[in-house]
């Protein structure tokens, strides 16, 4: 059987050489021409040949192509010297090949690489991430999802240990809602994650118990962060914390989470926004694992009721959260402290109760 290749983007000839030479005499078929990290993990390919230069490249991207049964064959410049293979080899790629090399040779390596590799056992998997991780999403901007991702939070972390991460790459708020500095921030991070595991920590700031990853420092449409590097982020986050709570802003969030809370606001616009959310943003397998959340609204039983009763007729079997207006979190957003114990903080408390005692790690 012929190979099946990957070939990563360069700006170095050997693919467009590699690529021809297969055209015209066979001995492998290029699967993809990958551009990007999300592209590499989809692509159906056994080999992937990339350059040492290749900006994605990172040990974290070797092992999770390993883990899934890949060889990585690494490729670089006989002018830069040994400094180029080593780097190759400490990012754990399966072998190295010249950049000059013929197409002949490069099919040598690419067959002898795939002759020996071996099937990951369960030694080269990754362990299963223990972590509870609970998103939190907006069903509109300025409805309170990071005001209740910082009150969850800090209600788990009564329970165990928890990183709070802003995820939300449009707005970030969480870290200067604590008045936290800027930096590290999600970019370090995942830098860290990817490049340097062990000093992940240096990447997370402290408020009181709640352990944070904040958002970036300067959001920007062109310098959005890949979802399978956050991805790989949450892996890494979720051994070392019993919970992750993830504010996602009003973004969609593709991540895998046990527990998904959409949070709405308590006026007519701002519930058929919720309704809209979680109808269309929400797949039906997700709805039992849900929360609605209607934020701000005016206290009294009464107007909780029709509110309940408006969404569980819109939404049937849907759990529903109201959280009465509570005028303690303006002067703590102002002051970048947490909310004192009141309406708003009791509420959020009945969440975490329910997600502690719901704990899905023992099955």
């Amino acid at each position: 059987m012929v190979p099946q290749i990957g070939l990563a983007a360069s700006a170095r000839a050997w693919p467009d050489t590699l690529h021809r030479f297969l055209l015209d005499h066979g001995g492998g078929v290029v699967k993809g021409r990958v551009m990007g990290t999300d592209q590499l993990l989809a692509d159906d390919y056994q080999v992937l040949l990339i350059d040492d230069i290749c900006s994605f490249l990172t040990p974290r991207l070797v092992i999770r192509l390993r883990e899934a049964g890949r060889e990585v064959v690494g490729v670089f410049s006989p002018e830069d010297g040994t400094d180029a293979k080593r780097r190759l080899l400490e990012c754990g790629i399966s072998d190295v090949i010249e950049a000059d090399a013929s197409p002949e040779e490069f099919l040598e390596v690419i067959g002898s690489t795939l002759a020996h590799r071996a099937i990951p056992d369960q030694h080269g998997l990754r362990t299963p991430t223990p972590a509870i991780r609970v998103s939190v999403m907006g069903a509109a901007p300025g409805v309170g999802c990071t005001e209740v991702s910082i009150a969850l939070a800090d209600a788990l972390s009564a329970h165990q240990k928890v990183v709070l991460v802003d995820l939300d790459q449009t707005y970030p708020g969480v870290a200067q809602r604590l008045d936290l500095p800027l930096h590290p921030n999600l970019h370090s991070a995942v830098d860290a994650a990817h490049h340097d595991p062990e000093r992940l920590s240096e990447a997370i700031l402290a408020k009181g118990d709640i352990r944070v990853v904040g958002g970036v420092a300067s959001p920007s449409p062109d310098r959005l962060v890949p979802d399978s590097e956050i991805a790989a982020l949450l892996e890494d986050l979720s051994r070392e914390v019993e919970f992750l709570v993830i504010d996602l802003g009003s973004g969609p969030g593709s991540y895998e989470v046990d527990v998904r809370i959409v949070v709405g606001e308590a006026t007519p616009v701002g519930l058929r926004r919720l309704i809209e959310k979680i109808e269309h943003g929400l797949h039906p397998g997700d709805r039992p694992d849900s929360l609605a959340i209607v934020n701000r609204a005016r206290p009294g039983t009464r107007k909780a009721d029709e509110i309940r009763r408006e969404l569980v007729t819109a939404l049937p079997e849907q759990a529903v959260l109201v959280i009465p207006e509570d005028k303690r979190v303006g002067p703590a957003g102002w002051n970048g402290v947490l909310v004192s114990n009141g309406r708003f903080r009791r509420a959020v408390a009945r969440v975490s109760s329910l997600i502690a005692d719901g704990d899905r790690r023992d099955g």
